[in-house]
């Protein structure tokens, strides 16, 4: 069987585009409709991460306040750390003579006593003094008391060039003693910088 449409052509032509247009008005709706679902959820997120960026500037405000409160313990030891590098700079090449005077009295051996010392920076050290003559020293040619006190300060490390001034075997207190005289350079401490 064969259709035959008696309408007019215009007429068709007006209700496909009435058809259209329900189309696209639909389309357009959906459009819209996804638009503003996109939006929403853009929207929601936006306003989840504004609270949460607000949050994080809220704990940035408490820890800064922190840090501030802090802040003093920083400068104190921007304080502290210059007084060290003024005291290191003043008392860097500072002979320690109390330290030398021990060091001096713990190395000399118990058969040598001083009866003068003289220390200073420019001259350095010089010790006259007497030691025990030992009678077992066969063939009495040796000075091994002095030779023994000799290396032991050759050893101190504030020490340099330890020099036999004199000795001679002499009386001394009615039993025989060897009389003598030491001298050596003292070396001041290495600086921080020096000894790189």
């Amino acid at each position: 069987m064969m259709r035959v449409n008696l309408l007019p052509p215009e007429i068709l032509e007006r209700r496909q585009a009435e058809r259209r247009s329900v189309w696209v008005i639909v389309a357009a709706i959906a459009v819209a409709v996804l638009l503003a679902g996109v939006w929403g959820v853009a929207n929601f997120r936006l306003q989840a991460k504004q609270e949460e960026l607000a949050g994080v500037q809220q704990q940035v405000q408490g820890v800064q306040a922190q840090a501030d409160q802090l802040a003093i313990f920083e400068t104190r030891a921007a304080e502290l750390d210059a007084r060290r590098a003024t005291v290191k700079a003043a008392l860097g090449g500072r002979i320690d003579w109390a330290k030398l005077l021990d060091e001096l009295s713990l190395v000399l051996s118990s058969d040598m006593w001083v009866n003068s010392v003289a220390v200073s920076e420019a001259t350095g050290l010089s010790l006259a003094g007497y030691a025990i003559d030992s009678p077992d020293d066969v063939p009495d040619l040796g000075h091994k008391a002095i030779a023994k006190g000799l290396v032991r300060l050759a050893e101190l490390e504030a020490l340099s060039d330890v020099w036999l001034a004199s000795s001679t075997k002499t009386l001394f207190a009615d039993q025989d003693a060897i009389q003598f005289s030491i001298s050596a350079k003292v070396i001041p401490p290495a600086m921080e910088g020096d000894a790189q």
